[in-house]
């Protein structure tokens, strides 16, 4: 078809618009630019058209020549008729195709055309449709109630409970399997579940595809009972959860024989805490004596945690089950095992103790033996450090982190007697000894659990005039100091380390100037030696001890001068002395430690070479024994000459301490992170203060701490 005069669409008269083509002989544009299926030339169509002949061909000229209207020619009537064609070939592609003719025959022979472009977009973007698991279970529990595509029945009690194979084996391992390995309920309609009840089922089938459960006394039993058999673990812990709330004196051994039925560790381990608290009730009671089984009593007897007075009590307590049936005198042994006799008075296991187990248990049980021993503890006093056994030991797992002595600045630099401990519920310092005497730039030591304390000053003297010789020993056990043999050289600013069986004193300083003299105390002699000395006179030093060698480092030694950088070790095998490579930085009246596998240098002071003024170091760094190599690490955040060291879970702790710079005592205590390579602040001391010590020990616990709950710990693992 042609422009027949005037200026056809964008192109000159009598040319086709560029980039169009005849309406009629080229093929009209669907989809992505591509001809329809259903196209066909038009001289491909006359052509048919042409074979066919007959009628088909008159009434294709009837209808062009109606199409053309009357009186028109031949030439005019197969114009019309191609139109026709054309239009009928248009007629019969898709409607896409056919929108894109429509646009043709509208725009003349202008057709449009976009390529796609190789990405729409740079950027990408997930969509989240947050609610569709939930929604999707919600129809599926509708179905389940309509009886829509329900493809296995649960048959218990004659009771039939509807449901589909995929969420219960999606939830339970037991139908997983059922379904998986060749079982023939896979192919069953209706499976009979056996060792379950409808009302279990119904609640725990209820869950799956509602995910709520609904608890009470009345069907706790079997929604526990189910569940397990279907190894549903979620509503095994809901269940466990349930019962925890629920225990009571009048049902926990009930409780615990539930949850020994069906091997539920997280509940046992809920009533053995309960059970522990209030042992000093339950154990007295005639439905504990009777009921509860070796194993357990065992087990409650020898915790740490367990709820006493005095370890009178637990041994009453043992000796009331043991006569509850004759059978039981064949335990004695294996119960009474678990007593801490050494715990007990000695005076109250020679004149209570001893006659009422020779009356209540035959000889043949050798349980004597027990009470023998802790005669030998008692009266072994000096030695009782190298004797420990479990017996010995105190009922805490708790460590506690405690300051002794030191000098404080209120009142005119008074001397300290206090023995002190953090406690960290509270927040704050809580007294719990007095000192024997009062002691500043004194050392502390802990061995075999018991804390000793030597030499030190016993006046606010700034040399070694009013040094002191004198050990005190403090048994936490029963919150008593005594006094052990006397160190052979009277030391202040010296160091303490505890090795093995025994103390070591190193150096220091007294009336006559530096020393240089190592000594060592034996608890089982209650004596001391001198050992192999320093190489050189050194006070004001530092030290610490890591797997059984001692390591000294810094100090002065009263000649004029900087301090020292030196770094020496010492083993007690071969008796000798080994110099090391020295620190980083020269310093005195500094803090050593061992944390892990590394040795800390921290702090302390040193005088300028040149002006002799004393300044403070914060710098901090870290040893390591096995490349024999000085690093550095994070420095304190304030001075500490003179402070109080410790670590304690894992944190190093600096205590107090002197700033030279500032001329100030501090109460700052100062927390190292090793993971974090960091420092921080700590609970304030009660006091500033410098010329202190400190330790970790465990301690007995006080009144008030065992009226506290013992905090039950979450199992995280599945109620199986």
């Amino acid at each position: 078809m042609q422009y027949r005069g005037g200026t056809g669409p964008r192109g000159p008269r009598g040319s086709a618009r560029p980039g169009s083509a005849r309406l009629g002989t080229e093929p009209p544009r669907g989809c992505f630019g591509r001809p329809p299926p259903c196209w066909r030339p038009p001289d491909a169509l006359a052509e048919r058209r042409g074979e066919e002949g007959g009628t088909g061909g008159t009434r294709d000229g009837e209808a062009a020549g109606g199409a053309a209207g009357p009186g028109a020619g031949p030439g005019a009537r197969e114009v019309a008729r191609s139109g026709a064609e054309v239009l009928l070939n248009i007629s019969c592609v898709c409607l896409c195709c056919r929108s894109a003719a429509d646009r043709a025959v509208m725009e003349g022979t202008r057709q449009s055309r976009i390529c796609r472009p190789h990405k729409i977009s740079e950027s990408s973007k997930v969509y989240r449709w947050d609610d569709h698991s939930s929604l999707v279970l919600q129809s599926l529990n509708e179905q389940r109630h309509r009886g829509l595509f329900c493809d296995i029945v649960l048959v218990v009690d004659e009771q039939r409970v509807p449901a589909h194979r995929n969420l219960l084996a999606v939830c339970s391992d037991y139908f997983n399997s059922m379904f998986t390995i060749g079982m023939r309920e896979a192919h069953q309609k209706e499976v009979e579940l056996f060792g379950a009840s409808y009302i279990g089922l119904k609640a725990v089938v209820d869950f799956l595809y509602g995910s709520e459960l609904s608890l009470d006394g009345g069907n706790i039993d079997y929604v526990l009972e189910t569940a397990h058999l279907l190894q549903i673990w979620k509503v095994v812990d809901f269940c466990c959860e349930y019962l925890e709330n629920e225990v009571s004196e009048e049902n926990y051994l009930y409780l615990q024989e539930l949850a020994s039925i069906y091997n539920l560790k997280r509940l046992d381990s809920y009533i053995d805490s309960f059970i522990l608290q209030n042992f000093g009730t339950l154990s007295f009671t005639p439905d504990f004596l009777q009921n509860i089984s070796l194993q357990k009593l065992c087990q409650y007897l020898d915790s740490s945690e367990v709820q006493q007075e005095c370890e009178h009590d637990l041994l009453q307590a043992a000796l009331q089950w043991l006569t509850q049936y004759p059978e039981r005198e064949n335990e004695a042994y294996q119960v009474l095992d678990n007593i801490h006799f050494p715990l007990i008075p000695k005076s109250d296991l020679l004149h209570r103790v001893k006659p009422a187990v020779c009356s209540l248990l035959p000889k043949e049980a050798n349980c004597e033996g027990f009470i023998e021993e802790a005669v030998t503890y008692h009266n072994s006093v000096t030695a009782q450090p190298v004797l420990q056994t479990k017996r010995t030991a105190l009922r805490t797992r708790e460590e506690r982190l405690l300051f002794v002595g030191g000098e404080v600045s209120e009142r005119c630099l008074e001397l300290c007697d206090d023995t002190c401990f953090l406690d960290t519920r509270k927040g704050q310092w809580v007294a719990e000894t007095p000192l024997p005497a009062r002691r500043s730039h004194h050392c502390v030591a802990v061995l075999g659990g018991f804390i000793f304390i030597a030499g030190g000053s016993f006046s606010r003297d700034n040399g070694g005039d009013a040094a002191s010789n004198l050990l005190y020993r403090y048994d936490p056990r029963c919150n008593q100091w005594i006094k052990v043999a006397s160190m052979r050289q009277r030391r202040v600013d010296f160091y303490l380390g505890a090795i093995t069986d025994m103390l070591v004193a190193v150096g220091g300083r007294n009336e006559n100037g530096a020393l240089s003299s190592v000594e060592t105390y034996s608890p089982q002699k209650d004596s001391w030696t001198y050992i192999a000395g320093l190489p050189r006179f050194t006070y004001g030093h530092a030290g610490t001890v890591y797997k059984e060698f001692v390591y000294i480092s810094g100090g002065h030694d009263y000649q004029i001068g900087p301090y020292r950088k030196n770094l020496l070790c010492y083993d007690y095998r071969t008796d000798v002395w080994e110099e090391k490579r020295p620190m980083i930085t020269a310093r005195g009246w500094h803090s050593m430690c061992t944390l892990q596998d590394n040795i800390y240098s921290i702090g302390g002071s040193d005088d300028n070479i040149e002006t002799m003024a004393r300044f403070d170091i914060l710098s901090v760094e870290s040893y390591s024994p096995q490349c024999n190599q000085w690093t550095r690490v994070a420095p304190l955040l304030q001075a500490n000459s003179e402070s109080g060291v410790a670590v304690w879970e894992g944190k190093i702790y600096i205590l107090g301490g002197y700033s030279w710079e500032e001329a100030v005592f501090s109460k700052t205590v100062q927390v190292y992170d090793k993971e974090k390579n960091k420092w921080c602040k700590g609970t304030d001391l009660p006091k500033a203060i410098a010329g202190v010590s400190a330790c970790v020990c465990a301690l007995k616990p006080k009144t008030e701490d065992k009226k506290k709950k013992i905090k039950t710990k979450k199992h995280p693992d599945r109620g199986r």
